[in-house]
């Protein structure tokens, strides 16, 4: 499996994307480059290639050959969209990864657990139906011992950065 397993629970500066029913601000999000060649017009600019996506930066920001840089929304020209989603617990987040890593075994995710509360993200395909390549993020809010009870959040952003509520992945 790709996807990192190895939780840190670690408290962090929260993002911008509110959910009112957890009572809780989603993680923020940090693409982590590789330093590679440097661009013949700029010699200074050393030319940047993406790697992966992490709500945790400090695993790899100490490395010199890598930047990490926080992010708010894609660009719409990115070959893939991204979700960050909520989970009661580490095996449920778990368990998600392996239905993800059994539908697609190319997808890089991983499981973080941040100021008490345990989050996956996802890289997946921009779905065709969708207007550009987005960053999700959702939560399923039980308000009972039963599923049928559940309130599905869904926040999408968009490369113009705004967030609004849209069910992308389904309710």
């Amino acid at each position: 499996m790709r996807h990192d397993l190895g939780l840190r629970k670690r408290k962090v500066e929260r993002g911008r994307v509110w959910c009112p029913p957890l009572r809780l601000y989603f993680p923020r999000i940090f693409r982590i480059s590789e330093k590679t060649a440097k661009r013949p017009r700029d010699a200074r600019a050393p030319a940047l290639h993406h790697i992966s996506y992490t709500l945790d930066p400090s695993a790899m920001a100490a490395i010199g050959s890598f930047v990490v840089e926080e992010i708010d929304r894609l660009d719409g020209d990115a070959p893939h969209s991204l979700i960050v989603r909520h989970h009661w617990s580490r095996s449920l987040a778990s368990s998600y990864l392996e239905g993800v890593e059994d539908m697609a075994p190319h997808e890089n995710a991983g499981v973080f657990e941040l100021d008490d509360a345990v989050f996956t993200l996802a890289e997946r395909p921009t779905g065709a139906g969708w207007p550009a390549p987005m960053i999700i993020y959702v939560a399923e809010i039980y308000h009972s011992q039963s599923e049928l009870d559940a309130e599905h959040f869904e926040v999408v952003v968009g490369p113009d950065g705004r967030a609004e509520p849209r069910e992308l992945l389904g309710g």
